[in-house]
């Protein structure tokens, strides 16, 4: 600061003593209020002070120990739910969610596009009253702090239940910011205590939020709430629910009272497998908890400590699939590598050719993000393709792109994969109706057929006896792919961080905690928590008369009298990124979806409008893809008007213009 200060009175001609300059840099340190803050004698001097001022100024729910055994010094930490429910609701959004939530019931019995939209949300007692209520979904997992292939793998294995609100809407749900901590544990002691030690301050909260409710200042009221769903993978859910947790015995599905042995040559669709009822259930219980000797009847172990201690939870009801772990790791990578390993046999296209054409394909956009890795040598001896969950969806929507044209037309192996590509997209569907459920029925029931038929000495696993189950779990819970774990397990990345910039693994479980709260106070101290639904960073104005004639027309025929607009070459909206170049989905034509290019993004009074050219699609079954052909047709679109709201990144092969799918498409 002296040398800069120097320097500018220099310029100025100022000759002054440099121990005049010395006097002036101190008094304006001294001035500066950030130096006096932290200054030795400060109120913000030390680690200590700053953290009790960010707790009095942002509000910080501090975590709260708990003791397993005082002896042995085994802990856990919780956050109070009712102090973080109450930081929550002083958002007037999120306070608004919940009173719309029941004030609109949904009353369609065909089409499924929330959460309430699903059997068990509508019959609910609680949330079917009408009244603001609070439906809680929560998430369990384990997941390592430390290397997993170090010396300390398992040592420091943390068990976290983290939660969030249903009635928020999808795109909220899935930021990190509104997903909340409820307990960080030791996996180890989760295994040895067992989940009613460690649930237990939490099921007081809860069952406190079920009978009495909590008192919210800005409705006036009480507001009731309950546990919704428990997210978890299989493990996890059967873990909590009291079901077996080796995957290799009879009876492995908490859906119905179907045998392992079964599952090769009976399907669901049949009704050849009973669904498990409330009354069966609490008798296998009584069997379990009367015969000692027994490890379990019909696959269940014990109570579910959820449903011993909630009026309005049930075991039967609350513990939903998970898209990620039965789908994309696992029917899916091991699928690949068993069809991958006919493919290079035949001589379609060696395993080098394979790799090649993952690794040189033009990804872009969104598609670049996630693009496929390349397959592993020793695939086939692991029968899987590796690669996460991103990567390996990735990979089998881009397979017909990058190897379709070698591989020959009705080839049995590739046909498998094909039908395993249309039932992600159906899966994957953020909508859903009586007749694409009915078309995934279907193609479940096609594609085990197909891979029985093509490699007969395979073994089902469990996933594809829960796959089979999806089409009447989705009119049960609505769309699948919101209440999956992908979001919940980006969540232990800021855990891991934590530990990886703490240096020490004193205490850690209350550092971790700590940590994330004062983050969590910092988010909620935004005065808007809902983000912006559009976001444009580069917008310009300009003369509707210096765009192409054929704009001109499209936009005057909407909006007559505007004689300025602004236009982008990409924005955000509702958290989905746009970008000219893009193909959009609009309307149908004959049962089959209509596309369009994205030729001009235009803002007019705040409205985001697409300008689009139509596009003539002829779909190619063998790709599972639609060729296009650009016509003179031009189109202003709403958001609004799109048949899906993510948009698709067209390719070039052999000289065509192509598209496929991410995800299923419902026409009108």
């Amino acid at each position: 600061m002296k040398d800069t200060l120097q320097s500018c009175l220099g310029k100025h001609n100022c000759d002054i003593d440099e121990a005049v300059v010395s006097d002036m840099v101190t008094e304006l340190c001294e001035a500066n209020p950030l130096n006096s803050t932290l200054s030795r004698s400060g109120p913000l001097s030390s680690a200590y002070k700053r953290r009790a001022f960010f707790e009095e100024q942002f509000g910080v729910v501090k975590p709260v120990e708990y003791v397993l055994s005082k002896e042995e010094n085994r802990t856990f930490q919780y956050i109070p739910l009712f102090k973080s429910l109450l930081q929550i609701l002083n958002q007037k959004e999120i306070r608004d969610f919940i009173v719309h939530d029941s004030e609109a019931q949904s009353n369609s019995d065909t089409q499924y596009r929330a959460m309430s939209d699903g059997n068990y949300y509508k019959t609910n007692e609680l949330f079917s009253a009408g009244h603001p209520s609070i439906a809680i979904i929560l998430y369990v997992d384990d997941f390592e702090i430390c290397n997993p292939l170090g010396t300390s793998r398992k040592k420091h294995k943390v068990t976290a239940v983290y939660w969030v609100l249903a009635s928020v809407p999808a795109l909220l749900r899935s930021s990190l910011t509104s997903i909340f901590l409820a307990i960080l544990c030791k996996a180890g002691d989760v295994k040895r205590f067992g989940y009613s030690a460690v649930l237990e301050p939490l099921l007081k909260d809860l069952v406190s939020l079920e009978e009495e409710g909590l008192y919210v200042p800005a409705l006036g009221r009480k507001v009731k709430g309950t546990v919704f769903s428990v997210v978890a993978d299989n493990l996890g859910a059967h873990g909590m629910g009291g079901f077996v947790e080796n995957f290799s015995g009879s009876h492995v599905c908490r859906f119905c009272l179907g045998e392992r042995s079964q599952f090769q040559v009976k399907e669901v669709r049949t009704g050849a497998f009973q669904v498990r009822t409330k009354e069966q259930h609490e008798m296998h219980l009584q069997t379990v908890q009367e015969n000692p000797a027994l490890t379990h009847v019909c696959g269940v172990k014990r109570q579910c400590v959820l449903t011993e201690n909630l009026k309005y939870f049930s075991v039967l009801s609350g513990y939903p699939p998970d898209v990620l772990h039965d789908l994309f790791e696992g029917i899916v990578p091991r699928e690949m590598a068993l069809c991958l390993q006919v493919f290079i046999k035949s001589k379609y296209i060696t395993f080098e050719e394979l790799n090649k054409s993952i690794k040189t394909f033009p990804y872009k956009w969104s598609d670049k993000t996630d693009a496929p890795q390349q397959i592993p040598l020793n695939f086939a001896a692991r029968k899987s393709v590796g690669g996460n969950a991103h990567e390996n969806w990735s990979l089998l929507r881009f397979l017909p792109l990058t190897i379709g044209s070698k591989i020959p037309e009705g080839e049995p192996a590739w046909e498998v994969l094909l039908v395993l590509k249309d039932i992600v997209e159906l899966v994957v569907s953020p909508v859903h109706t009586e007749e694409s459920i009915c078309y995934l029925d279907s193609k479940i029931s096609e594609h085990k057929h197909r891979l029985l038929q093509v490699f007969p000495q395979e073994k089902l696993i469990p996933k594809h006896h829960y796959l089979e189950h999806y089409p009447q779990l989705i009119r049960a819970y609505g769309p699948l792919v919101f209440l999956w774990t992908m979001r919940f397990e980006a969540k232990h990345s800021l855990f891991k961080r934590i530990v990886r910039y703490n240096h020490s693994f004193r205490n850690i479980l209350l550092s971790m905690a700590m940590k994330h709260q004062l983050r969590i106070a910092y988010n909620q101290h935004d005065p808007s928590v809902v983000r912006p639904v559009l976001q444009a960073t580069q917008l310009s104005t300009v003369d509707v008369a210096v765009l192409r004639e054929d704009i001109q027309k499209a936009l005057q025929d909407k909006f007559p009298t505007e004689m300025h607009i602004q236009i982008a070459n990409n924005v955000v909206y509702s958290g989905t990124k746009y970008a000219v170049g893009m193909v959009l989905a609009n309307g149908s034509t004959g049962g089959l979806t209509d596309f369009g290019e994205l030729i001009q993004i235009v803002v007019v009074k705040g409205t985001l409008l697409f300008i689009v050219k139509s596009l003539i699609a002829w779909s190619v079954e063998h790709l599972r893809s639609f060729i296009l052909e650009k016509t003179s047709t031009v189109k202003v679109l709403e958001p609004t008007e799109l048949s899906d709201m993510l948009p698709l990144t067209p390719y070039v092969l052999g000289g065509k213009s192509i598209v496929t799918l991410k995800r299923y498409i419902c026409v009108p």
